[in-house]
């Protein structure tokens, strides 16, 4: 609530709403353009799996930033823990990338780190509403 006046602020709906979009969006690219690059057995798999997770991220980007002030708080709570997953693997990814321990962070390691921090949030934001409810 703002101020005396009884209205909500708009702003705290829509920055959850955002982040959840562009998190589950990334974790949908991933979870599309990699398992298709390893199923196709062709050289330039590449060039067929990347656009296709891309737009695949792209459905789920628009569909969650439209949808996501009308979901049950059980169904948002799950979807910000599936949004949680990719921007963790690319996270611990680029940590790899950039050569902040590449022998201590593998592919293995990003997404044990990216199913963590799927538990956690989801763990968490159970907890936050038990608590609050």
């Amino acid at each position: 609530m703002s101020g005396l006046t009884g209205t909500t602020d708009s702003t705290d709906a829509r920055l959850p709403a955002g982040l959840a979009a562009v998190g589950a969006a990334a974790t949908t690219a991933l979870l599309v353009a990699v398992p298709l690059i390893e199923l196709l057995a062709t050289e330039f798999s590449a060039l067929v799996a990347l656009p296709l997770g891309l737009l695949a991220g792209l459905a789920t980007l628009v569909g969650v930033a439209f949808n996501f002030g009308d979901l049950h708080p059980v169904r948002r709570r799950a979807l910000l823990a599936y949004a949680a997953f990719g921007p963790a693997v690319v996270l611990v990814l680029l940590l790899a990338y950039v050569n902040v321990g590449r022998d201590l962070f593998t592919v293995e390691v990003a997404v044990g780190v990216g199913l963590a921090a799927t538990a956690a949030v989801y763990v968490g934001l159970g907890l936050s509403e038990r608590d609050s409810g």
